[in-house]
């Protein structure tokens, strides 16, 4: 019965949810960001920047892998409450090991090499994350599909980081009360999720902890975490050794705008992945199939225009995000968002076909060898290139996680070819036009970007209309459902 209640929630509904709390990943930054780089400063904000990087790390070591693992084999169990209990029990454990030789590890690490050991009470600080968001268990409630919950606490926390940096972040030297805040609206969220948890699955540790069963699984999507965070972060790690705090920040800026962007179109993504699992669990390979169709068409239709869009405003971000300091990493935003496409689509082969049908071995070995070409990458093209080479070093990275998974993903789904991609391309023109219109004509900056993206909306939404695109067909007659009712 509670798995038929799984069944029926509505993917449409939880993808809205989802891309909803992602959104807000754009608006909370761009409150607090503006107010964050020029309060902190570039250098501060690029110690605060590394410190976390390095953070991150051991957040990857410490959840082992565990949350994919957890959200592919527990959406395929959930209706055998019995077995998907054991599983929980079994995972939880195996995640309260991980975790204390995370923290260990991180501890010595940071005692041992004297360029972490500057930033010693960030690190101490921001530590707290890794504690919290392995106890936490977020991945309860990604296998039961409530992503009502998951985007109210995610909000909820989110609005009290925004209060608190702007009633106690005051100059520059304050960079530690922005960590102890970031921290608290992170872990927050995963304490009060220790609780709400046990509204779906107990809380117990196991002495079986299935290391037979699990422990390959486990450690090949560990290594994929690892592999895939050194090609994302190594960027900002290597700039932190080779290059100075003020370019770390700068950089740091126009990742982050980067990262934030890709999150909103990957919650496409993320949010059908319980679904995927459990059409292939219970063997319902045809609605398997719809569904990665229908995923597909409609990051055709988002990623494109996304792209046109923040690649002809990326002078106008930086500068409205970050002040006149931070303006000159827009050439990294604009290479950056070259990398979106790749990214984008890259995680679609990998996360909605490749991961869910257990071939986790072979992407592993497609993030390794990116990640090592990327660090190498990093070394060699930074010394001279600075900001503007740790971007296109993210592109290359991206570009072979595509090609290698999309030759992969080919041997479980038909790769059949996208309708309406002539409206599309066309559309992105007009997106062009206004933008460089827009700033021939405009020259209050806020304004500008505003009437930017509102018209580039509109003008591209006729557009596939006219075009008849399917997914601009299916927003249509759900707005019009919504009005009537």
């Amino acid at each position: 019965m509670e798995n038929e209640e799984v069944c029926n929630k509505s993917i449409k509904l939880n993808a809205v949810l989802n891309i909803f709390r992602q959104c807000c990943h754009i608006v909370f930054p761009l409150i607090t960001y503006p107010y964050i780089s020029r309060i902190l400063g570039s250098s501060n904000l690029g110690r605060y920047s590394f410190a976390d990087s390095i953070v991150q790390y051991f957040l990857i070591l410490a959840s082992l892998g565990i949350p994919t693992y957890a959200i592919r084999e527990g959406a395929r169990l959930r209706s055998e409450k019995g077995r998907l209990e054991q599983l929980s029990a079994q995972l939880f454990t195996l995640s309260l090991l991980s975790l204390t030789i995370s923290i260990l590890l991180l501890s010595g690490i940071t005692w041992c090499v004297p360029r972490i050991r500057r930033e010693g009470m960030l690190i101490f600080i921001l530590a707290f994350n890794i504690v919290f968001n392995i106890i936490g268990r977020d991945w309860v409630n990604t296998i039961y599909e409530d992503f009502l919950y998951i985007s109210i606490r995610f909000i909820t926390f989110q609005f009290f980081a925004l209060v608190c940096t702007l009633l106690f972040v005051k100059c520059t030297d304050d960079y530690l009360k922005y960590a102890i805040i970031c921290m608290m609206a992170n872990s927050g969220g995963y304490l009060v999720n220790l609780f709400y948890s046990k509204k779906y699955l107990p809380i117990r540790l196991t002495k079986n902890i299935g290391m037979q069963k699990h422990l390959k699984p486990v450690l090949y999507l560990f290594c994929i975490t690892v592999t895939i965070s050194i090609y994302v972060k190594s960027d900002i790690t290597v700039l932190g050794f080779l290059s100075t705090d003020s370019e770390v920040g700068i950089y740091t800026l126009a990742s982050k705008i980067y990262t934030i962007i890709k999150s909103v179109l990957n919650a496409v993504i993320t949010v059908t992945l319980p679904r995927i699992s459990y059409y292939l669990g219970d063997m319902q390979f045809d609605n398997y199939n719809k569904l990665i169709r229908k995923i597909r068409q409609v990051l055709y239709t988002v990623v494109f225009p996304t792209i046109i869009g923040v690649f002809c405003l990326s002078s106008d971000i930086m500068l409205l995000l970050g002040g006149k300091e931070y303006q000159s990493g827009y050439k990294a935003l604009a290479i950056l968002c070259l990398a979106l496409f790749f990214s984008v689509f890259g995680g679609f082969y990998s996360q909605a076909i490749l991961i869910p049908n257990r071939e986790e071995k072979y992407f592993f070995k497609i993030t390794l060898i990116s990640a090592i070409m990327n660090v190498l990458l990093n070394i060699v093209i930074i010394p001279f290139t600075g900001i503007e080479g740790a971007a296109f070093t993210t592109v290359i990275a991206e570009i072979f996680v595509l090609f290698a998974c999309r030759k992969k993903a080919k041997n479980y789904v038909d790769m059949v070819g996208s309708k309406g991609s002539i409206e599309i391309g066309f559309g992105c023109i007009a997106i062009a036009f206004i933008c460089f219109t827009c700033r021939m004509l405009i020259t209050q900056l806020l304004f500008r970007v505003i009437v930017c993206i509102l018209a580039s909306v509109i003008i591209y939404g006729l557009i596939l209309l006219i075009g008849g695109n399917p997914i601009a067909i299916i927003c249509i007659r759900k707005i019009k459902k919504l009005l009537t009712n």
